[in-house]
């Protein structure tokens, strides 16, 4: 059934049926608008129109848009995660100096990697400190422990302050850094540097083969406060000619002067900015997350429907 055709009066407006005249005001429509002034009425359409499908929701953006938050908190969280504590947050523990004792005990062995460890106690040793640098001894760079020394119980190397250094921030105005050997400080200028006292600082080899105190040490960051207790010891291995001796005291400093421990209890006092820490590890996944992703749909792409 056809739709009548309507219009509307040019005079007074009205909607009506396709007339001569309009049925409101009576004027004669063509004379009032002339010929060429016909504006017929368009009724809407009541045939339904198929809409037009919206393009997929933007996978690709999204991962792109992922990986950027991803790299953002990355680089964020790497400079926060390990920033040296304040000195309000410092453990009152930390003030003491290292205690250590002479002993008379035979040397004693532990096996590691197949490898015999013969240990030679000196001294008990007890420590508590703030951790300013670390290096990881098992790191896939450090060409010395398991590579050229077939050394598998030294776990970590941690730098550590206490006592007068931990008083008045003087420590972040430093810099410290570690590597296979040393540890090395740094400061801005000639005050700093005679204000800090080279005595209450240690670069110490620790040793271990327990499991839980392993995994306490390879989880040490900087800044945390820590605490431990063992031997300072001589050491060596059933593999060739290695031996490594220790320091018994604060005062030396250059080659020998690093603390040699074999350590039989570890704790983590307090951990510095563990948020951050946080962020850091989640944002490392969140990173290789989205770059398979990523590599996957650009060699497998979604395939897409073109649509009227």
């Amino acid at each position: 059934m056809g739709i009548a055709s309507r219009m509307i009066c040019p005079k007074c407006g009205f909607e009506q049926p396709d007339a001569v005249e309009c049925i409101r005001c009576g004027i004669v429509i063509e004379k009032y608008r002339g010929p060429n002034e016909a504006v017929p009425f368009q009724p809407a359409s009541t045939e339904s129109r198929p809409l037009k499908s919206r393009p997929a929701f933007g996978w690709h953006s999204l991962l792109r848009l992922t990986l950027l938050v991803g790299m953002g908190l990355f680089a964020i969280s790497y400079l926060l995660k390990d920033r040296l504590p304040d000195s309000d947050e410092i453990l009152e523990d930390l003030y003491r100096n290292p205690v250590q004792t002479r002993v008379d005990l035979p040397p004693f062995q532990i096996e590691a990697g197949n490898i015999v460890y013969t240990i030679i106690p000196l001294y008990t040793y007890e420590l508590y400190g703030l951790v300013v640098s670390n290096h990881d001894c098992g790191a896939w760079w450090d060409i010395y422990h398991h590579g050229q020394w077939k050394d598998f119980i030294n776990v970590k190397d941690l730098c550590v302050l206490w006592g007068g250094n931990l008083k008045g921030e003087l420590y972040k105005e430093m810099r410290f850094t570690s590597d296979s050997w040393t540890c090395t400080y740094y400061w801005p200028n000639e005050d700093v540097g005679s204000r800090f006292n080279h005595t209450c600082l240690s670069n110490n080899h620790l040793l271990s083969y327990d499991e839980s105190i392993t995994r306490a040490l390879q989880d040490t960051e900087n800044g945390d406060q820590i605490y431990l207790s063992g031997y300072l010891a001589e050491y060596t291995h059933s593999r060739g000619e290695f031996y490594r001796g220790t320091s018994t005291t604060r005062g030396d400093t250059g080659n020998g002067a690093c603390e040699t421990i074999y350590v039989e209890e570890y704790k983590i006092l307090r951990r510095a900015h563990p948020f951050w820490r946080m962020v850091f590890t989640v944002s490392r996944y969140v990173i290789l997350g989205s770059l398979l992703l990523l590599v996957i749909r650009f060699f497998h792409p979604a395939v897409t429907l073109n649509q009227p």
